[in-house]
This record gives C-alpha cells, structure tokens and sequence, in this order.
C-alpha cells in the first residue's frame, strides 16, 4: 500500500495532470487555429512543421518559452529584414500565435486605439490584474497624467537637482560604507546597482526623507522582484490557467503591498492633510506627489483614499525599478567589461569633469544634455542589452486589420515588434554585436566648426527612432522617458568620476523565457574610490 501511494503521488497523479493540461492546450489550441485559419494561411509560421498539424502547433507552443527569442531572429532574419514582411510564432502567452511586424509597419503604432489597442497587451505584457487587487491602478491609469506633467522635458531643471543630490547620498550610503580607501570590494552588480537605482526612483516619486526608509525601500525591492518573477511565470502559463493559478502567484506581490502601504500612507495622509491647507502652488514648490494628489483630486473622492494613491505610486515604482535597474546594471557590465573598457571610462571621465566644471556640478539640465558622450554610452547599452526580444505590444481591436501583403488580421491577435533583433542589425548599426560606448557620439567629435554643422542633426536618445525603440514608439512611447534619460545620465557620470569598477565573470550567455531576456543577476563586480 505504502509503495502504491508513493507511485500515486510521485508519478501517476503528476502524469495524469501533465496529460489533463495538454490535452486541453490541444483543445485550445484547435479552436484557436481554427477561428483564426484564415490569418495563418497567409502568414510564415516560424517553429511550425504543419501550419496544419495540431500536434505540431501544441509542441511548438509548450516548447515557447525556450524558444522564442531564437524563433523572432530567424524569423527577422528570412522575413522582415529580407523581405519586410510580418511572419508569426507560436507562443504559450496567447495560447495560439503572436504576429511580429516587420520595422516598415512600425508607423502602425500612430493607429488609434480602437484599431490597435496598447492597453490590453501591455496589461498581458506585465500582468497587473493579478499582481494588484484593486482594478483601477492599472484601468484608469491617471498617475500617468502626473508623469507628464512632472517629468516632462520642461521640468528637468528641478528634478535634474533633486535627482544630483539624492545619486551623491545613495552611492555614499550603500556603495562607499562597504568599501576601504585604495582597497578593492566585490559586490554583486544587480544588488548593487539596483539598491542605488530604487532610492533614487523613490526620491522623485516620494519625495525625501521617505525615500530613505531602509524598511521601505527593501520592501520595494522585494516587490519589484516578485512582480518581474511573477509576471514571468504567469506568462508562461496557457492562459485558461491563469484565472485559478494566476492569482496564487500574485500573492507575493501583494503581501509586499501591503507592508508597503503601512508606511506609505501615514506619510501621504500627511501630504493631503499638507496640501488642502495650502492656498495657492506658489507656497510650495510642486513634486510629483503633490502633483499625483493633485490629479486624483481631481478625478473624484474616490481616487483620494491614501491606499489607492500608495498604491499608484508602487506601479510606477515597479516599472521603474525593473526598467532602470536593468539598465543600469548592464550598462556596468557593458562598459567595464568591454575590451576597450580602458578607452570608454578615461572619454567619459574628460567629459563628465569639463561639464562639471563649466556648470558647478551636473545638477542643472544644461548639465546633463552636455554629456554627449554619457548618453552615447548609455543608449547604447539599452540597444545592446535590451530586455527583450520583442516589445510594442498591440491587440486588434478592429473587426480586422489590414498589415499590408494580402495580410488581415482578425480582432483579438497580438501584434509585436522585433526589438532585439532591430537593435542588432547590422542594416541599421555597423558592427552591431559589438559594444561601443561612442557609437552616438563619435561623429559630432572633432574640430568645432565641423561638430556645429551636424548640431541639427544629433538624435537625442528620448527622441522617436525607427532604429532605437528602447523607450517605445509612437502614441505610446514612456510618458516618462526625459526623466529617465537624464537620471540615468547623472548616475552614470557620478559612477565614472568616483569609482574604479573591474567586471570579474565571464559574462554569460543571455538567456530568455519567453520574450524577456533574463538579467545575469549573480555577475560580481570589484570596486575601489578612485
């Protein structure tokens, strides 16, 4: 009896679920090819031996989250660079197929929502509903109006000095109070840079001294990590599964809410309290608080319980978290671990004094749009080690939608962009698998009155490019892209100027589930003052 219920529990019942789970990926997937046969017959199908066969589509959809990135390159390879045509791959995270659009139709992304809608892709993209209980964070998404406001391009003086003196106590606090004058220290490089990354968010979200509770910030991290972990898992689910399993995996995302929140709102309760006593903006200055508080306001009561607005800010601060935290720690790996490292970190150093010195600091917006050579090696870091494999997510709104090449797309497919595979091509960027920290800024180099005459013709990193889509495209692209550009500028050249860093591993080769491609979170890294 004894070894009965061992084979019960350690082989028949898990196969007998494994072949419950398949067996309703076949139904599925059957009625999804069928509804959807017309789309697929003129379509390339990429991991597919039978555009026909049943079996051959559940393989490839299981088989997805290994696979897809290598599936997009090929994809991109044979038919969007060769042929600028869209082709599609099977993917577990629609149960069906998704259709990846050739760089020529990236003008479809102007389309209005009501053909192309941004919303529901991105939600599936990130899975929100399961990672926050209340439906209005992620439906009506006006936090977003006050990113616009607070962090758009004319108000990065103001957060250019904030941000100046948050960087200085942030490195001084988790990077300088490990290390030893003229010694060496190990750190690993995702903890480090994402401790430093998380406060600096939270000083423009927040506003200080909350940005500097240790408590809360490691909560925050411990939420942006189950948020990215969980969305991870949940995406690889077939998607008649997540409603049961969906918000089992949620709920560590909400635990970490929830002790989030018990020192958010004590502070933003204050905040309003602050706030309705004021008369008129000109008594204090406007931080992005004030100005999330302002906006809720204005949408109704409702919006103005201090948990609904905590939780608001906890969105934003998870992507940035898991935005500029990846960023940034690959832009260390990147450069200093770069065979030209040498040459990269002394041009970065010249610039970043000479600016520095012409302005009093890099706390000034005129500061930080000098460093030509910092924002090469920046975007250039974002190009080379994008996140993902494919981005700019899109579902068919329209009953259907006309790509062009006898292709219409029925309502309900998912449309993406090769982002990776755009990035790494060599039609757009020479030497494009090489890391090169002047790629951007190189030919503005020279005698003055050379440099002055291509002035106009400079690309700034925030700006719409068919051929740089790390901050989106389009309607949609980040609201909040000018902020980041110039925060991660500032802790980028306060990096070069202060620290020698050496990169000890071996980078590893990347690796992707799904579309996202996995950060090398156990990479060590030594560093000494300088």
């Amino acid at each position: 009896m004894a070894l009965m219920t061992q084979y019960l529990w350690d082989v028949a019942l898990p196969v007998t679920a494994i072949a419950f789970v398949l067996g309703i990926v076949l139904v599925n997937v059957l009625f999804s090819n069928r509804s959807r046969a017309v789309a697929w017959e003129h379509l390339d199908i990429v991991g597919v031996e039978s555009k026909t066969s049943q079996l051959s589509w559940l393989r490839a959809i299981l088989t997805s989250p290994a696979t897809t990135a290598r599936r997009v390159q090929h994809g991109y390879s044979a038919f969007c660079r060769r042929k600028s045509l869209p082709f599609a791959i099977p993917s577990i995270w629609t149960g069906g197929a998704v259709v990846v659009l050739p760089p020529s139709l990236l003008h479809l992304l102007n389309r209005p929502d009501s053909e192309l809608a941004a919303v529901p892709a991105q939600l599936a993209s990130i899975q929100l509903p399961y990672m926050f209980k209340d439906p209005d964070i992620y439906e009506n998404v006006i936090h977003f109006d006050a990113v616009r406001r607070i962090m758009s391009q004319k108000n990065l003086d103001a957060m250019a000095a904030d941000a100046s003196e948050e960087i200085e106590a942030a490195f001084r606090h988790y990077w300088d109070s490990q290390l030893k004058e003229g010694e060496w220290t190990t750190m690993n490089n995702w903890d480090a840079c994402g401790s430093v990354v998380t406060r600096i968010a939270m000083r423009s979200l927040i506003g200080a001294p909350l940005c500097r509770d240790e408590k809360l910030l490691r909560l925050l991290e411990c939420h942006g990590n189950a948020v990215l972990l969980g969305t991870v898992g949940i995406n690889c689910m077939p998607p008649f599964l997540r409603p049961w399993l969906g918000p089992l995996v949620g709920l560590r995302a909400k635990y970490y809410q929830a002790q989030c929140l018990k020192i958010m709102v004590p502070f933003i309760e204050n905040k309003i309290r602050i706030q309705g006593h004021m008369r008129n903006d000109a008594e204090a200055p406007v931080d992005f608080l004030q100005a999330l508080i302002a906006r809720c306001a204005k949408a109704g009561p409702d919006q103005m319980a201090p948990s609904k607005i905590a939780l608001r800010i906890l969105a934003l601060s998870t992507m940035s978290f898991m935005g500029m935290a990846y960023v940034f720690a690959h832009i260390v790996l990147d450069m200093y671990g770069s065979p030209s490292r040498d040459d990269f970190v002394s041009g970065l150093e010249a610039e970043c004094r000479q600016v520095s010195e012409a302005n009093g600091g890099l706390g000034c917006k005129d500061a930080v749009a000098s460093l030509y050579r910092v924002e090469s090696a920046l975007r250039e870091s974002m190009r080379f080690s994008d996140f993902s494999a494919t981005n700019l997510s899109r579902d068919v709104a329209a009953d259907e939608f006309d790509v062009g090449n006898g292709v219409m797309l029925p309502k309900g497919v998912r449309v993406v962009f090769p982002t990776l595979s755009i990035h790494h091509d060599s039609a757009f960027y020479d030497n494009a698998s090489q890391y090169d920290a002047f790629r951007f800024s190189r030919q503005f180099e020279g005698p003055k009155d050379e440099v002055e005459k291509q002035k106009g013709e400079r690309d700034s990193i925030t700006a719409n490019n068919k051929s740089f889509l790390a901050f989106g495209y389009g309607r949609h692209a980040c609201p909040g892209r000018w902020y980041a550009a110039q925060v991660l500028k500032q802790m980028l050249a306060y990096l070069v100027l202060n620290y020698d860093i050496e990169v000890i591993d071996k980078r590893p080769t990347r690796q992707a589930i799904l579309n996202i491609i996995l950060p090398p979170t156990e990479m060590k890294i030594r560093v000494r003052h300088k």
